[in-house]
C-alpha cells in the first residue's frame, strides 16, 4: 500500500512534462531523449498506479502541425439549469445559437494549444467544430459538444472516447 502511494507521489510531478511533450517537440527543442523512448512505444504512468499508452500525437509539417489526442466527450445545453450566469454565452463572451458547431474544452487542452475559436475536427462527426467554451478546471482531456437547447440529444450521446484533430500554429 505504502509502495503504491509513493510510486503516485513521484509520477504525479511528471505529469505536465508529459502533457508539455508535444508542445516541446513542435518547438523544435532537443528531445531526441524523448522521441527515442515514445518511438519504443513506452507508457505514461495516469496518477492512478496504472500505466496507458500516450494518446497524443503530432505531426510536424511547415508551419503548422497537426495534433491528434484521445479525450472524453459528453454533451450540454444551453439551458439556466445546466450553467452559470446566461446559458448562451461561453466562457469568453462567445454566443452559442443552437445549429453551431461548438465545443467546450478542458483547461489543460488550452495548454496544448487549442485557442479560443480554433476549430477541431471530431472523429465520427461531420464538419468542423470551433472552441467557443472552456469547462471547469476539475476535467482533464475532456471535451464538452454543445446540442443547442435539445436534451434528449445530449443525453443520448452520453460519454465516449473520442479522438480530436487541430492545426497548432506555430508562434
Amino acid at each position: 500500500m505504502m509502495l503504491s502511494n509513493l510510486r503516485q507521489r513521484l509520477l504525479r510531478p511528471l505529469m505536465p512534462v508529459l502533457l508539455a511533450m508535444p508542445l516541446l517537440l513542435l518547438s523544435g527543442a532537443d528531445t531526441s531523449w524523448a522521441t527515442d523512448k515514445l518511438a519504443a512505444g513506452k507508457t505514461a504512468a495516469n496518477g492512478t498506479g496504472k500505466s496507458r499508452p500516450l494518446a497524443l500525437e503530432s505531426l510536424q509539417g511547415g508551419a503548422s502541425a497537426k495534433i491528434k489526442l484521445k479525450v472524453t466527450a459528453t454533451a450540454y445545453n444551453s439551458l439556466p439549469a445546466q450553467t452559470q450566469g446566461k446559458a448562451n454565452i461561453g466562457a469568453w463572451g462567445h454566443r452559442l445559437k443552437p445549429g453551431i458547431k461548438a465545443i467546450a474544452v478542458s483547461r489543460d487542452l488550452l495548454g496544448m494549444g487549442l485557442e479560443p475559436g480554433s476549430e477541431v475536427e471530431i472523429e465520427g462527426l461531420p464538419g468542423r467544430y470551433q472552441v467557443l467554451d472552456k469547462m471547469h478546471s476539475r476535467w482533464s482531456r475532456k471535451i464538452d459538444i454543445y446540442m443547442g437547447v435539445d436534451q434528449n440529444a445530449a443525453l443520448a450521446w452520453g460519454k465516449r472516447p473520442v479522438v480530436i484533430r487541430w492545426e497548432n500554429q506555430d508562434s
